[in-house]
């Protein structure tokens, strides 16, 4: 059986993994038509023991749920620095996001949402 790729996407390399841990310290509702249609996001990545901030939009309906995860130009820089693939270090952030596996941040004294 053939292996569909998107041509406009490039292949993730598995020797890449760029294994990180996400956390989200805010979250903020936007506002469209019929009520919320995106969430804002900042948070950060820990890749190897460093911190690299991100904001992103989390937006969903037609298609189903997606996430635009951008880095900050910092983080841009140091990454380049440690030799790190941009497209693919975003792209396992923004898999990771998609797919709920992040740590959320909650103030203390806030209530968790339920």
């Amino acid at each position: 059986m053939s292996k569909t790729t998107n041509p406009f996407r490039k292949e993730e390399d598995p020797t890449l993994e760029y294994e990180m841990d996400v956390f989200i310290d805010a979250m903020d509702e936007a506002s469209g038509v019929g009520g919320g249609v995106a969430n804002f996001l900042t948070g950060y990545t820990v890749y190897k023991g460093e911190k690299f901030p991100f904001e992103a939009v989390a937006y969903g309906r037609i298609g189903g749920q997606n996430v635009k995860p951008t880095l900050t130009p910092e983080s841009i820089k140091r990454l380049e620095d440690l030799r790190v693939d941009l497209e693919l270090f975003t792209a396992r952030l923004q898999r990771k996001l998609v797919e709920g596996e992040m740590t959320v941040n909650i103030p203390e004294g806030a209530t968790p949402p339920e």
